[in-house]
C-alpha cells in the first residue's frame, strides 16, 4: 500500500473513531515469536537467552546501543579506581551485566527478585568471571510487606497493598545485605532499575554510600514511582547532603538530555515535573550522580555523552 494512501485511511478512521476516544497508531514491524519462546540477542560482547515475553530482546535488537552510557561510566570508574567492582540492582536477565562486562572485567554482584528473570540472569552471567547473582528484593528497609506483583516474569513491579492478589514478600534493607559481602567497599559502581523502587533503594543504602561514595547510575520513572507513592526528588535533594554534586540526565532510549549541579534545585525540580510518564515525550529519566571526589569521572564522562549526542546529528 502506497504510504499517502495509508496515512489518509488512516487519518479517516482516526476521524471516525476520535469520539469514542479510539485511534489507530503506527508501529514498528516486529517479526512474530511465541511469548515462552527463547530467543537470543548480542549485548556488548556477549550472546544472553531471553524469554519471549521479555522486551529486553526488542530493546537492543532495535537499538544496539540501549544503555551505552552505562558501559561508558563503567569504563571511566575503573580507569580511576582500579580495584574497583560493580553492583547491578533489577538485573533482569542479565543484560546490563553484559554492558557492564564489555566495557571492564571487574567484579560484578547481580541483583534480581524475580523468579523467571534470575532463571535467566543465572544462565547467562554463567559465561562472566568473577561475578554473583543474588535473587532477593530490595526496599528502604528489611521487613515482610504484603504486596502483589505486576509484570511478573519480565518487568516485575512490587505493588504494596492488601489486594486479592497480594502476597507476603519479604524485602531487605541494601546496608544490612551489602555487609554480608566480601570487599563491599570496592563497589564504586552502582546501578539500579527496579520499577518506581530505586529511590527506596538508594535510602535504604545511606551507609553504604556514605562510606564508599559510589557513583550510582538509576532509572527515575515517575510512572512507577506514582504507583508505590514514591515522590523521588526528595532523594536527589538527600543526595546533595551526602556530598554528591554532579548530575547527568538520560531519556528512555539513553540519549543524553543534559547536566547540572545537585545544588541547582530549581532545574532539578523542572525535569522532574516534565518527565512524567504518557504525558511527557521523555517517558522516563535514567539518572547519573557524582560525589564531588568524582568530579573529574563526571566532566569526562559529560563531555563523552556531549560529543556522542552532536555525532548522533550528523
Amino acid at each position: 500500500m502506497p504510504l499517502n494512501l495509508f496515512h489518509r485511511i488512516k487519518n479517516s478512521v482516526n476521524w471516525t473513531l476520535a469520539p469514542l476516544g479510539l485511534g489507530i497508531e503506527r508501529k514498528r514491524k516486529r517479526p512474530w515469536h511465541w511469548p515462552n519462546s527463547i530467543l537470543e540477542i548480542k549485548v556488548g560482547r556477549f550472546v544472553i537467552q531471553v524469554p519471549g515475553v521479555n522486551p529486553v530482546f526488542w530493546y537492543y535488537r532495535e537499538n544496539p546501543g540501549f544503555v551505552g552510557q552505562l558501559g561508558l561510566l563503567t569504563a571511566l570508574v575503573s580507569e580511576k579506581y582500579p580495584h574497583t567492582a560493580a553492583i547491578d540492582i533489577g538485573a533482569n536477565v542479565g543484560d546490563t551485566a553484559c554492558i557492564i562486562k564489555t566495557a571492564a572485567d571487574i567484579p560484578l554482584l547481580c541483583i534480581e527478585g524475580d523468579d523467571k528473570s534470575f532463571d535467566f540472569l543465572q544462565r547467562n552471567v554463567a559465561q562472566f568471571q568473577n561475578t554473583t547473582a543474588h535473587k532477593l528484593f530490595l526496599a528502604e528497609r528489611t521487613d515482610t510487606i504484603s504486596a502483589s506483583l505486576a509484570c511478573a516474569g519480565w518487568n516485575t513491579t512490587i505493588l504494596p497493598g492488601s489486594t486479592a492478589s497480594a502476597k507476603a514478600i519479604q524485602v531487605m534493607r541494601f546496608d544490612d545485605f551489602i555487609v554480608t559481602q566480601p570487599g563491599w567497599e570496592n563497589f564504586k559502581l552502582l546501578k539500579i532499575d527496579t520499577e518506581g523502587f530505586d529511590c527506596p533503594i538508594i535510602r535504604g543504602a545511606t551507609k553504604f554510600i556514605r562510606q564508599v561514595l559510589p557513583v550510582i547510575f538509576f532509572e527515575y520513572n515517575r510512572q512507577s514511582m506514582a504507583l508505590i507513592g514514591e515522590p523521588g526528588i526528595d532523594t536527589l535533594f538527600m543526595l546533595a547532603e551526602l556530598g554528591y554534586s554532579h548530575i547527568a540526565f538520560h531519556d528512555a532510549r539513553g540519549r543524553f538530555i543534559c547536566s547540572a549541579n545537585l545544588a541547582d534545585r530549581e532545574k532539578i525540580r523542572d525535569l522532574h515535573d516534565y518527565a512524567d510518564g504518557k504525558n511527557s515525550e521523555i517517558y522516563y529519566l535514567d539518572i547519573t550522580v557524582f560525589h564531588e571526589r568524582d568530579t573529574d569521572i563526571a566532566l569526562k564522562y559529560l563531555a563523552a555523552e556531549r560529543t556522542r549526542r552532536r555525532g548522533s546529528m550528523v
